[in-house]
């Protein structure tokens, strides 16, 4: 049974849905917070719910305090849970922002805490970012650990003398790092006894590394064969880091399918944005990057322009593509032209970012009948790219120049719908017209045109959205079972998530919102994790945030023209 409005959706033991009403604990996901007295209650609420928090002063838009009363171990605990980069697109911009802030370090050394950042950092393919962090930290700072991860940026980065300055002072203080940092900077001093020559002291390193007994380190193989002057291969099933990189770069190169199928995130960041790299090869890592959110929309059609990409057959189109729309100029054929490449971008994995880097041409487009059969499509492109306006533009072209719908109304009006949901603006749907798009999605739902699982799924986030819900589209919802797929957080998540956002702990709360998340973004979360994390975010102050998140939930399933 679907809820009246303003009964919200809790987990059972078995993992189906149940509702309940508002202020009201259920479900086991929502265990009560111990007892307090009525002082502690109310001091509780005036600290946590009503002060503003002290922004940090390096324009994030976060609190200082982001990572107060969350010790190192915590964060590396927390972090090493998390599927990096996030395959949300709204939640990796807000972890780029959580991770990469001027923020307080908690408890705990700073020196720690930089540490675990510069990692998740590497980790996100935030490479940049991470070099930024450790310029700040080490001003004035000796510490070996800070040492050992600015020299392994900077010889990533491939400021190879300046890396090879650092690690020499790392000679004598390595064996009281940690064994991954100790390694790292094994490989650090090998790859620097190589570049010059000293196939001894290279030799030595690799040695030393394998004494360390760490599995899956491709690096210490490539030392070894750079050592012994015999060009690197990548080993079978290796992922390979941007240090490892360097170290084969110095014997040849390396066959561009696997160096991009093996690459890390860094290494996919660093082969696509170092102009060193051949033409071919930083395309395929750019479109590799987009897949996974390393990169933005204006990165990847930087590469596709640059002249003489080549690569295999499937880059080579997207890219002759890409150039074709910026080249044309009659309408018809542009519209044409950018289909055709949003559909080899479907194919590629990367829709949603070609689909961001369509904004400027879709934008010179005027929404015209001749090319009605695009609007569907100019849609789309715009939800992506956050111009609510031009969605509602392009979708009354859709209903003028499209053929007309099966209950009579115009065929892109659920669009409105979407673009209602998205837009910020909309908060509460209390903004113009909010609420009365959605009138379009209850009548293809009674003329079958709507599936019930995403008809659930929309009524969830609705409600976490705070926007009004229409009752009769809970009740076609309610003629079906509620949809038990995708990913659910372990027990016990949805219930700290709740309490870290009511408390106001905003770096707890990202990392929480990321685990009941999951590995496949929001369209692969289950509706509940979906509707939670949405909630959380708006609890946080992340409105634009949650807004974007629920986007992602619904946008893969929403109907589409069947020409389409």
């Amino acid at each position: 049974m679907m809820p009246a409005p303003g009964m919200t959706q809790e987990l059972d033991p078995n993992g189906s849905g149940t509702w309940r009403q508002p202020g009201r604990n259920t479900g086991v996901e929502r265990e009560e917070l111990p007892p307090t007295s009525g002082a502690e209650e109310q001091a509780r609420g005036v600290i946590r719910e009503e002060l503003d928090p002290v922004m940090a002063t390096d324009g994030s838009g976060l609190p200082y305090e982001m990572w107060s009363g969350l010790a190192p171990e915590q964060l590396a605990e927390s972090i090493a849970q998390l599927t990096l980069p996030p395959r949300s697109p709204a939640l990796n911009a807000l972890w780029r922002r959580v991770i990469a802030s001027d923020t307080s370090a908690g408890s705990g050394g700073p020196a720690r805490f930089t540490a675990l950042r510069v990692e998740a950092l590497d980790q996100s393919g935030l490479i940049d970012e991470a070099a930024a962090v450790l310029a700040k930290a080490q001003a004035g700072s000796s510490d070996p650990l800070l040492m050992a991860l600015t020299a392994r940026s900077e010889i990533g980065l491939g400021n190879t003398e300046r890396g090879c300055e650092i690690g020499r002072g790392l000679l004598a203080v390595q064996s009281g790092l940690p064994k991954p940092i100790q390694a790292d900077a094994m490989l650090i001093n090998g790859y620097c006894a190589a570049q010059r020559g000293d196939s001894e002291g290279a030799a030595l390193q690799a040695s030393l590394l394998r004494d360390l007994e760490l599995a899956g380190l491709a690096g210490v193989d490539m030392l070894d064969a750079v050592a012994a002057g015999i060009a690197p291969k990548i080993p079978p099933g290796a992922k390979l880091s941007l240090l490892d990189y360097r170290i084969a770069s110095l014997k040849g190169g390396l066959d561009r399918v696997q160096l991009v199928a093996s690459a890390t995130p860094a290494l996919l960041a660093g082969l696509a944005h170092d102009p060193r790299t051949t033409p071919d090869v930083r395309l395929a890592a750019g479109e590799a990057a987009a897949a996974v959110n390393i990169i933005s929309a204006a990165d990847l059609a930087q590469l596709y322009r640059a002249s003489g990409a080549g690569g295999d057959a499937g880059t080579i189109e997207r890219a002759g593509l890409f150039n074709s729309v910026e080249r044309e100029q009659t309408p018809l054929r542009k519209a044409r032209h950018i289909r055709a490449f949003l559909d080899e971008a479907r194919r590629a994995g990367i829709y949603w970012t070609a689909l961001q880097t369509m904004a400027g041409p879709t934008q010179d487009l005027a929404p015209e009948p001749e090319i009605g059969w695009f609007a569907e499509t100019a849609i789309e492109i715009n939800l992506a790219s956050g111009n609510f306006e031009g969605v509602r533009r392009w979708a009354q072209l859709g209903g003028s120049a499209g053929a007309p719908s099966p209950n009579g109304g115009q065929p892109l009006a659920h669009w409105l719908a979407l673009a209602d949901i998205a837009d910020p603006s909309h908060r509460s749907g209390q903004g113009p017209g909010a609420g009365q798009s959605l009138g379009s999605i209850e009548s293809m739902a009674l003329h079958g045109r709507f599936d019930p699982a995403l008809l659930h799924r929309l009524a969830t986030v609705l409600d976490a959205l705070d926007m009004s819900v229409p009752l009769p589209l809970w009740d076609l919802a309610s003629r079906s079972p509620q949809p038990s797929n995708g990913h659910l957080p372990d027990t016990g998540v949805l219930s700290q998530l709740a309490e870290a956002s009511k408390k106001k702990e905003f770096g707890r709360t990202v990392l929480l919102v990321l685990r009941t998340i999951g590995p496949s973004g929001a369209e692969g979360a289950h509706m509940i994790a979906l509707g939670d994390s949405i909630r959380a975010l708006k609890r946080a102050g992340l409105e634009a945030e949650a807004h974007q998140l629920a986007l992602e939930g619904l946008f893969g399933a929403w109907p589409r023209a069947v020409s389409q």
